[in-house]
């Protein structure tokens, strides 16, 4: 049988690249990781099966068949541009960065988007992590499709504008929301109660809205068109932020489904 497990470099060992070379090196073959710092480098490579670490970007393999950038944002380019390989394929794992910031610097590039929050030390299922590719022509794009595939079950296609609309997306749909989970947190603690109490609740909302739509299963004092409870509320908010917070996702509410 042919052998298609791919030789893989790993630019970042940080939290989106702990949890990608993990998966990916169960069915392909991390061979390297490359960090500014050696020893970041180093812990990733323990976690793997025979790759090894780099802090000098001159003495990266030049022979993988993908190379990998999970950096910050704004660090992509000039990582790329540190390292004089232009074989391979090269793909960042940003939603928000386009593809063609590889374009003056390497011959065959893309992008390998994971839609989730990672954490390092936080075990993380990449199986059902959707996984959105892109690539520089039809061939790239269809390898890193397969390269994903050997680790998802959740692939698809998605070109710079789809992605930054997805991103965008994933912000308020994650990001935002946690924030407001932490200001939920903070209420309950000065109550003398935790998070937990509502788990039932945010289960079942989060449930609701995948499984009916979130505009078709919108409750809440706003919906109700309930003001007095509005503003014994908003009085029991700090004079802080948390009260401009509340007042605005609640006039956004009324302004969805009461202003006709």
């Amino acid at each position: 049988m042919k052998n298609t497990a791919k030789r893989i470099v790993f630019i970042g060992s940080g939290n989106v690249a702990t949890h990608l070379a993990q998966a990916l090196d169960v069915k392909n073959k991390v061979i390297a990781v490359y960090s500014r710092e050696q020893s970041h480098a180093e812990r990733l490579c323990k976690k793997l099966k025979k790759a090894k670490a780099y802090s000098d970007p001159s003495l990266l393999p030049t022979d993988a068949d993908f190379y990998i950038v999970a950096v910050n944002d704004d660090a992509i380019e000039e990582v790329a541009k540190s390292v004089q390989v232009s074989s391979g394929i090269w793909v960042h794992t940003s939603g928000s960065v386009p593809a063609w910031i590889f374009k003056d610097i390497k011959d065959n590039y893309g992008v390998f988007y994971p839609l989730q929050t990672f954490n390092r030390d936080k075990e993380v299922d990449v199986s059902e992590v959707p996984i959105f590719v892109e690539g520089s022509s039809e061939a790239v794009s269809l390898s890193l499709y397969k390269l994903a595939e050997s680790i998802s079950e959740k692939v698809d296609y998605a070109d710079s504008v789809g992605r930054k609309r997805i991103h965008l997306a994933a912000v308020f749909g994650c990001n935002f929301v946690n924030r407001l989970w932490g200001i939920a947190s903070h209420i309950l603690l000065v109550g003398g109660y935790d998070l937990s109490v509502l788990e039932p609740l945010m289960r079942a909302s989060l449930e609701n809205a995948l499984k009916y739509g979130p505009d078709n299963v919108q409750t809440g004092p706003a919906m109700r068109g309930d003001t007095n409870v509005t503003k014994k509320q908003l009085n029991l908010l700090p004079m802080d932020e948390s009260r401009k917070i509340y007042r605005a996702i609640n006039e956004s509410i009324i302004r969805k489904h009461r202003v006709k």
